[in-house]
């Protein structure tokens, strides 16, 4: 091995570093300010092995400013970011960047290995001379394979300070605990480097910050273990999106830090963006806790908007808070945010509850299914509708937890009926348009089913007509992952117009729920009979089950007797009853009901 050197002695002293592999150990006195330690002739100190990489490690003097003293750390890798092939362990731990001590032992992840050591100034012996000597002529090797000069040369002749330095940085200083990523102090050393390297050069840097919208959120709903995971692999995730070379760190709460060096376009940089804003996009999965994300991105490009680092960070801080500012620019979007905050804590404070309405098959006088809807006991306004909530809820990040919520704690409520040997029945739960195109709807319900171990064919979904309008050829493809599932299909709000009867035959549906507007037609208009004759029909015709909704009277309810309809529901029976009361109601009037 060989090395290059430059003169700048530490006044408490100098260090050196005993390297030492297959042919022979070398001392180096660590005089300069930065060394390269790898293979390629390029590097300050060149190690002779294959099993080291081109660039395998950097050592970088720093100065404690509290404490005026100096010291030097230790990189895996190189200065941009390229981090070798089988790392550094600096006292048998693996680590990224370390501040060395005297007497810490290093290996390059082989045979070759080193130790470090400081030694005070005015205390050269006999045998430091000889070191110092040979790093002035390399033709003069210190040849110390004897175990017992070995010894002597690291613990006798080098006279070592006092280890303890309390004042000294830590790793973890350098270290985000949560992503394993560099912080931000980590990230500005390497940004001055990229800038130094790119003025030689003629090149750019980027710097990339990217803020997790509503973060906060997650850790309340989910807690903060999971917040903690979600992190790591936001910053696992982001690092695919990058090049070889580039850095990614925690800049800090739920924001990023990306450090693009050596960009020969600009126009490089947009790429990189795109990708990132791709991934992010993408739903993340801990714990079977799927999450979408949105985020706020700022930038910022040397030497064009800004000559040093200070300036590029501040530029690109800039840009962040006004892209955050601008998507709640309107006083409606500031509306929403605070209505989705209020709503994340109205899960987390249980306020939110679902209530059961039975559905009634006539004919056979028993209970078929068990309709969920959902409701808010707010503390000043009392309970909210469905009908109220899912406008609000549409309009923000909201929709997913609420979702996952729904579905398990349906699919929850009928496991206890069914372990309480009640009558085995369908629970349904109504889907929104917004949830149902949402792309983890059918993630959300493999996760509700899987959670409470529930058999699929005992859950129901309710998909309005108007919802699948909305987009026929995707409607499709979506119901039929949902059949494929095995849970029971139903298309809700049938009857307006015949709008979808020309597209049912093609779905998946086992059920058709008749339109309230069309039962109250039923007494109010004589000639509507017709109609409902003709949607039962039509049912009966494509081997669906039809359900009267919304049935209040008795002459409604006599009226769709007349007509053979099987299966109802509404006022007429039972309001949508809080869990207590429905389980009561399963209880008493399970077994057979009458009208």
């Amino acid at each position: 091995m060989t090395y290059k050197n430059s003169h700048n002695f530490n006044s408490q002293g100098h260090y050196i570093l005993v390297l030492e592999d297959n042919d022979c150990r070398r001392t180096v006195s660590l005089e300069a300010s930065k060394y390269s330690l790898g293979r390629h002739s390029s590097n300050s100190i060149i190690i002779n092995s294959r099993q080291i990489s081109r660039k395998h490690a950097t050592l970088i003097r720093k100065l404690n400013r509290k404490t005026y003293q100096e010291s030097f750390w230790i990189l895996d890798g190189d200065l941009d970011g390229n981090k070798s092939q089988n790392g550094i362990f600096v006292n048998g731990q693996k680590c990224l960047i370390h501040e060395l001590r005297d007497g810490d032992l290093i290996n390059f992840g082989c045979d070759v290995t080193a130790s470090y050591h400081l030694v005070s100034q005015g205390s050269v012996t006999p045998l430091e001379k000889k070191a110092t000597k040979a790093i002035a002529d390399p033709s003069l090797n210190l040849s110390l394979n004897d175990p017992h000069q070995k010894s002597t040369f690291i613990l006798e002749n080098f006279q070592a300070k006092d280890r303890c330095n309390d004042d000294t940085f830590q790793e973890q200083a350098y270290l985000d605990p949560v992503t394993e990523l560099p912080n931000r102090i980590l990230l500005h050393e390497y940004l001055s480097i990229a800038i130094t390297n790119a003025k030689r050069a003629n090149t750019h840097v980027a710097v990339i910050l990217i803020d997790i919208n509503h973060f906060s959120k997650i850790n309340d709903v989910l807690g903060y273990s999971i917040g903690d995971q979600l992190l790591h692999g936001i910053g696992q995730r982001l690092k695919k999106c990058l090049r070889t070379g580039d850095i990614i760190a925690r800049w800090g709460g739920d924001e990023f830090a990306i450090l693009l060096p050596n960009l020969k376009e600009t126009n490089d940089v947009d790429k990189i963006l795109q990708r990132i804003i791709k991934e992010l996009k993408l739903p993340f999965t801990v714990q079977q806790h799927s999450q979408s994300l949105g985020s706020s991105l700022g930038m910022a490009i040397y030497p064009q908007q800004g000559r040093n680092a200070q300036e590029i960070i501040q530029l690109a801080e800039k840009e962040l808070k006004e892209q955050q500012k601008n998507k709640q620019s309107s006083i409606l979007e500031q509306n929403i945010s605070q209505i989705e905050e209020r709503l994340y804590q109205a899960l987390a404070n249980h306020e939110i509850s679902l209530y059961y309405q039975p559905q009634l098959n006539i004919k056979s006088s028993q209970i078929e299914a068990m309709e969920a809807f959902i409701r808010w006991k707010h503390p000043k306004y009392g309970l909210i509708s469905p009908q109220k909530l899912f406008p609000l809820v549409d309009q923000t990040e909201f929709i997913v937890p609420l979702t996952r919520w729904i579905l398990a704690t349906a699919c929850q409520q009928n496991k206890i009926w069914q372990n309480q040997n009640l009558p085995s029945i369908l629970v349904s739960v109504n889907i929104s348009s917004h949830q149902f195109y949402h792309p983890q709807l059918v993630e959300l319900l493999d996760e509700g089913l899987t959670q409470t171990n529930l058999d699929p064919r005992w859950l129901e979904l309710e998909i309005t007509e108007s919802t699948v309008l909305e987009n026929v050829d995707l409607a499709y493809k979506i119901l039929k992952k949902l059949k494929d599932r095995g849970v029971y299909l139903c298309l809700d709000d049938f009857g307006l117009g015949y709008a979808a009867v020309s597209n049912l035959h093609q779905m998946p549906f086992d059920k058709i729920k008749l339109d309230v507007s069309v039962i109250k037609n039923l007494t109010e208009k004589p000639n509507s009979t017709l109609l409902v004759s003709g949607l039962i029909a039509l049912g009966e015709n494509f081997k669906m089950r039809v359900v009267a909704e919304g049935v209040e009277t008795r002459q409604q309810f006599d009226a769709l007797f007349n007509l053979q309809c099987q299966s109802m529901q509404g006022y007429r029976f039972s309001y949508p009853l809080p869990v207590e009361e429905a389980t009561q109601f399963l209880t008493f009037y399970g077994s057979e009901v009458s009208s």
